[in-house]
């Protein structure tokens, strides 16, 4: 994401006017956490007028447009976020110079034109989100292919998500004879000088922490063959000289869900210990494993770790990314209140982001969970007392309307 400025509004104080660009799905998610109804955006858009002179003839220009946002759609898979808003008078002058205001508009988010956000009450989280997009560091740590006969998918891993670049498909025939064999061996040697083209398209090898081909069978070493063959024969240095950064991993397929097993997988976890990616797996994983054994020392669900917090039990924090993209803004501060209160009494939180199977998993459990410093059996006990105290009134895994329509659009 390019990032033009930030700045607070001389209009209203409480407004911090966002100028930005997305450049890729990740950034798409990141605008998704960031605005929300009421906010105001300045967007590009394709508009069809009419001209009273010309015998009302239509034409249809780029207009910059100022809306107030009344409602959201979001699919991350295909890469869809779509706002829907009213056009509001531009005190700037630039925006809706032919276009009447209160004109109901919907506009898709694109990644050519920059945007601009008005901002209502920027948190601290929101800001976070928006230094991890413009630092290109914390993008893609990790190149990956994963490949079976014939497909290969090449993706890049960041630290909230995988973004598949390319996808390379060829039909082999079967080897029945030699012109078959020939015909074989003809395909699959463009099959992977294909995927060698995209990696060289897609990936940095100078920036890049590892570069992970993994594969059923053979075909990864394979792969890994074929790229050194052709980086030699074309003298690709940016190749040659991080050839250390491969990492081959077996998997059980060449789909997407190869790279889930890689990283999952305690053979690789040295190499991969250290991105952001993986430390979402195994911490996840632990989790887990203390449910599993049912020791009291994890829990999930709004009420259960709000407790927890108060009685100064939380080891680590995990929380969904998602919880903190509530319609409500009293409530998305009371999750924000409850990350200061772990840090301040020494705990560690970790946020999973929802791109991830991690945090679609987290997300299955009320988007909110802890693992505690010690045992403590009784946690989802009630009296009383706490019944009327607890900030969180929706407790366990029902939620409210409003957390049951996030975690739906977050799954789309």
């Amino acid at each position: 994401m390019k990032i033009g400025y930030i700045k607070q509004s001389s209009n209203d104080k409480s407004q911090t006017i966002i100028n930005l660009t997305p450049e890729d799905k990740e950034d798409l998610f990141t605008i998704y956490q960031i605005i929300d109804p009421d906010d105001e955006v300045i967007i590009k858009k394709m508009f069809t007028t009419k001209q009273e002179d010309s015998n009302k003839k239509t034409v249809t220009e780029l207009h910059e447009i100022k809306l107030k946002i009344l409602s959201y759609e979001f699919d991350i898979k295909d890469e869809y976020l779509r706002y829907k808003g009213v056009t509001i008078p531009d005190e700037t002058g630039v925006a809706n110079k032919d276009i009447s205001i209160g004109k109901f508009l919907s506009f898709s988010i694109a990644y050519t034109h920059p945007m601009t956000i008005y901002k209502h009450n920027l948190n601290k989280y929101a800001k976070r989100l928006l230094q991890d997009a413009e630092n290109a560091m914390n993008k893609s740590e990790i190149g990956a292919v994963v490949l079976q006969e014939g497909i290969a998918h090449v993706c890049l891993l960041t630290s909230s998500s995988t973004i598949m670049k390319q996808k390379i498909a060829v039909t082999l025939p079967k080897k029945k004879n030699a012109e078959d064999a020939t015909k074989f061996n003809d395909l699959n040697e463009s099959f992977y000088r294909k995927i060698y083209d995209a990696m060289l398209a897609h990936f940095d090898f100078n920036e890049l922490k590892v570069v992970l081909l993994c594969s059923p069978g053979f075909f990864a070493d394979a792969l890994q063959k074929h790229i050194l063959k052709f980086a030699e024969q074309e003298q690709n240095e940016d190749i040659l000289k991080n050839q250390e950064s491969f990492l081959l991993a077996n998997c059980s397929t060449g789909y997407l869900q190869g790279i889930d097993e890689v990283l999952k997988n305690p053979k690789y976890m040295e190499r991969l210990e250290d991105t952001k990616f993986v430390k979402d797996v195994k911490l996840l994983d632990q989790f887990m494993e203390h449910l599993d054994n049912d020791d009291d020392m994890a829990w999930y669900g709004r009420y259960e770790v709000m407790k927890a917090a108060r009685l100064d039990a939380i080891d680590t924090l995990l929380m969904s990314d998602m919880v903190l993209k509530s319609n409500r803004v009293a409530k998305r501060e009371k999750y924000l209140d409850l990350i200061d209160l772990v840090e301040a009494n020494g705990g560690k939180v970790h946020i999973f982001s929802s791109l991830h199977t991690s945090g679609e998993e987290l997300n299955q459990l009320t988007g909110l969970a802890c693992i505690l410093k010690y045992s403590i059996p009784t946690l989802d006990e009630r009296g009383e007392d706490e019944e009327a105290d607890d900030d969180f009134s929706d407790s366990g895994a029902e939620g409210t309307d409003d957390e049951k329509e996030e975690m739906i659009t977050s799954k789309a």
